[in-house]
């Protein structure tokens, strides 16, 4: 059942990927946006859009009152995918979770609605090929997906105090993403790299659906506690995936199949070049670990039955869409 949602909504991470399409979306479906920034100075996507800003950040627990005061909603986007040190996944992604959960409850017990991006790497990788469900006990390979996972906890905590639903959205792409681009970036350059150990499968989640997938949970009356997967219903193999890239992309690139120590020692390079540079890079040894699982399926059986969702863009159409995003902002050739 749908719900009438009035009031403002709050977004947090909205000047990066995923936040800067919801909150695009919501200002396009009428609704009153504010968005919880860190700097000011720095609104990248949100520049020039109709929305209220709020200094803040979630690691600043004092800074929160202000923005969660008033909201109807509260999407909580902002979260590490990838991080300079480990420590930092669980201070962002689960500290900074409960900061901002333990803000609502104080400022605003009335809350509508708590919506929790968190991932498939929170479930941990599908066993034996059978798609995870949302029942499954979760095992997570990497400390991202533990992070995530403890974010999770922490929001199941707080269903009794207001209605909360969790999105586990499987690997995300689109337009404005800097972790996926970097396999786009080296397609255009003609290389491909492949962890050998046979194929492995993937669901894929286009960004516009999984902004599709947020504002049907925000509207949809589900029990409090729900968690769902987003992804296209369909499983990819990595050679389909490689194919379709270049393909959507007009590119030809030679498929390098590298040992999987390899991997790690390319994991464990760029960890260093990233310690000297001191910025988060997103080829890590820990990153290798998750790409190395066979399978990375989940099941979107409740998602479809409980919140009326269905990805609306299959993967050679995001591709195409992704490709020419790039190109026309000059981030690939």
């Amino acid at each position: 059942m749908k719900q009438n949602v009035t009031g403002t909504v709050l977004v947090t991470g909205g000047t990066g990927f995923v936040g800067s399409h919801l909150v695009e979306l919501l200002i396009a479906r009428g609704y009153d946006v504010v968005c919880l920034v860190r700097d000011l100075q720095r609104l990248r996507w949100l520049q020039g859009l109709k929305v209220r800003l709020v200094r803040g950040d979630c690691q600043d627990q004092a800074s929160l009152a202000a923005a969660v005061m008033n909201a109807a909603m509260v999407f909580h986007v902002a979260g590490l995918t990838k991080a300079f040190r480990a420590r930092d996944y669980y201070e962002v992604n689960h500290i900074g979770t409960r900061n901002l959960l333990e803000a609502c409850a104080r400022y605003n017990p009335g809350l509508r609605k708590f919506i929790l991006v968190s991932s498939l790497a929170a479930a941990g990788p599908a066993v034996d090929g059978r798609p995870v469900r949302d029942s499954d006990l979760p095992r997570p390979v990497s400390d991202y997906g533990r992070s995530k996972l403890l974010g999770e906890s922490e929001t199941l905590r707080f269903r009794e105090r207001f209605p909360i639903v969790i999105l586990r959205p499987a690997a995300v792409y689109g337009p404005r993403d800097t972790d996926v681009f970097e396999l786009f970036k080296w397609a255009s350059k003609g290389l491909i790299l492949d962890i050998r150990g046979g194929e492995r499968f993937l669901n894929w989640c286009y960004v516009d659906d999984l902004v599709e997938a947020l504002l049907l949970a925000g509207e949809r009356s589900v029990p409090s506690g729900s968690r769902y997967f987003v992804a296209e219903d369909r499983v990819y193999s990595t050679t389909e995936f490689h194919q379709a890239l270049q393909r959507t992309g007009s590119v030809s690139a030679k498929v390098v199949k590298v040992p999987i120590w390899i991997g790690y020692a390319i994991g464990a390079v760029s960890e260093a070049a990233g310690a000297v540079r001191g910025t988060a890079t997103i080829m890590s040894r820990q990153k290798v670990r998750e790409a190395v699982q066979q399978y990375w399926t989940c099941d979107l059986g409740r998602t479809r039955d409980d919140l009326g969702f269905s990805a609306g863009v299959p993967l050679e159409q995001g591709l195409e869409r992704t490709w020419k995003w790039y190109r026309d902002n000059n981030w690939v050739r």
